[in-house]
């Protein structure tokens, strides 16, 4: 009877035992090797009795010595996430080596807060410190980057995709690097973040990106691959609320160049003074971004109520497959500045439409944006034809002032209408001057003037059919301005000449 009982409480405990198993992995930790036991050197001794060296407290250890005053608050930035498990790594010469998953440089993210510090010299004194993912209360008004770096596959805990999902929308900054280039790792990145956010995925950040020209400018990086150099822009994806790069994930390893290691033949690696440049302009891009994050956590009011009789004014946004909802709360803004500065009926409640769908043709005048490359489907594309010659006016900026948009807006636009161009519109043009109220010149961001110092005109483009003027097209951000966003990095107009213009092209649409 023992023997049988021995026998069943071994066959309960063994699937518990196989559940903790250590995971083994194949590629080496980047923490080096652990030394060989020390041996404790031999004692000697003098007339049988054994000899020791005193210690002598020297001036820094009396308790008496006098003190500096305590330096500068610290304002820690960056908590280096601790998660998953130890892994365990046996050596070619059979060395057995267990190590924290979490930790892999030990002080990759020390060495980039410090590489900030003197390369901002902002006055601040970053630091940076370690926390569990898992933990409660990542708050982006007093920790705005949570940092998570690895080489290896990983599982998040529900309670760690709870914590990344809310401190991201209260506009905190999550950023992932493969320590190395590790490929199991970024995949690990990639299907964990669809958990967290199911509706939203990673798109490589365009060349023109803030990302790249926050501190530094950088438009190409040297990398080793699998022991191989190379140039190339450098390899940035982000999943993003509104324009912010929200969560960034860089594919190719950091890690080494920050911590002055050596190189994996085997990784793939942005290296040497471009990854310390990368480091730092994405810690100056999230310490720019705070404000616009802190906008787009706020709880935006919906207007409720029904059109009334009478409104004039409609404000309907193009949907599309793509980045077209980037300005939360925007009908708000745009029909509020209508009501209050022109006296044109409106109806508050906000429209959002597709091209192909029949009831476009209820809205004389269409608002569209986004920040990314998109594509029309050849319904849309069709439905934007009917829409434009029946009378239709589309007014459409380029979120940020990306290029992407911009390009791909006027792409889709030749493929609908081969034979017309879309051409500058003077700003001696009536849509400008004889509008609501005339405006001959504008005020744009600073994101602007750092490359444009001396633009002071109204840039948009128009597409005439039948000599109408029925597309106008900025490939500067103008709803941005509209909305009143604190967006540091928006290319476009400062909100009040964003409002006058826009009030221009609307009372012309309107009226013609």
């Amino acid at each position: 009877m023992r023997r049988c009982l021995t026998i069943f409480l071994a066959a309960l405990l063994l699937p518990i035992a196989a559940g903790f198993a250590q995971r083994t992995v194949d590629f080496p930790p980047a923490i080096g090797k652990p030394p060989p036991a020390h041996k404790a050197p031999p004692r000697t001794q003098t007339g049988g009795e054994e000899t020791s060296i005193g210690i002598d407290e020297g001036v820094a250890m009396r308790k008496t010595q006098q003190r500096e005053p305590p330096p500068p608050t610290n304002l820690t930035i960056i908590y280096k996430v601790q998660y998953g498990e130890d892994l365990k790594y046996v050596h070619p010469d059979g060395t057995v080596q267990v190590f924290p998953q979490w930790e892999s440089f030990k002080n990759d993210a020390s060495s980039l807060v410090q590489s900030t510090n003197t390369r901002l010299a902002d006055g601040n004194n970053y630091q940076y410190a370690t926390a569990p993912l898992s933990a409660q209360g990542f708050d982006p008004l007093d920790i705005p980057i949570l940092y998570m770096t690895g080489d290896y596959d990983f599982v998040l805990r529900d309670s760690e995709v709870k914590n990344i999902r809310e401190f991201v929308l209260k506009g905190g900054t999550f950023i992932f690097n493969a320590a190395r280039g590790r490929e199991e790792y970024v995949k690990a990145v990639i299907r964990e973040m669809r958990r967290v956010f199911p509706d939203r995925g990673f798109v490589k950040l365009p060349a023109d990106h803030p990302v790249f020209n926050s501190h530094a400018r950088i438009s190409e990086v040297n990398t080793l691959i699998n022991g191989v150099q190379s140039v190339q822009s450098p390899p940035v994806y982000s999943i993003d609320i509104g324009t912010r790069a929200a969560v960034m994930l860089v594919p190719y390893g950091l890690g080494t160049a920050w911590s002055g290691q050596e190189y994996n033949p085997s990784g793939r690696h942005i290296v040497g003074e471009g990854a310390i440049r990368l480091g730092v302009n994405l810690v100056a891009y999230v310490l720019g971004s705070t404000e616009y994050g802190r906008f787009l956590a706020q709880e935006f009011p919906e207007y409720e109520g029904g059109s009334g009789k009478g409104d004039l004014f409609k404000f309907a946004q193009v949907r599309y497959k793509g980045s077209w909802s980037l300005n939360p709360g925007l009908q708000n803004s745009i029909a509020t500045g209508v009501h209050d500065n022109t006296g044109i009926g409106v109806d508050y409640a906000p429209y959002t439409v597709t091209l192909d769908d029949p009831a476009v043709g209820g809205f004389p005048l269409l608002f569209m944006t986004g920040h990314y490359d998109f594509e029309l489907s050849p319904e849309e594309q069709k439905g934007l034809v009917e829409y434009l010659t029946r009378g239709g006016t589309i007014i459409a900026s380029a979120a940020a002032g990306l290029k992407p948009f911009d390009l791909a807006f006027r792409r889709e636009l030749k493929k609908a209408f081969p034979n017309n161009e879309l051409v500058p519109i003077p700003p001696s043009h009536a849509v400008f001057m004889a509008g609501w109220s005339p405006v001959q010149e504008v005020e744009y961001t600073s994101a602007v003037l750092r490359d444009e110092p001396e633009l002071k005109t109204p840039q948009f483009y128009g597409l005439f059919i039948n000599q109408r003027l029925a597309v106008l097209f900025t490939p500067y951000d103008l709803m941005s301005g509209l909305n009143r966003e604190s967006n540091a990095y928006a290319k476009g107009l400062e909100s009040r000449d964003a409002l006058r213009v826009t009030l221009n092209l609307i009372t012309y649409s309107l009226s013609h």
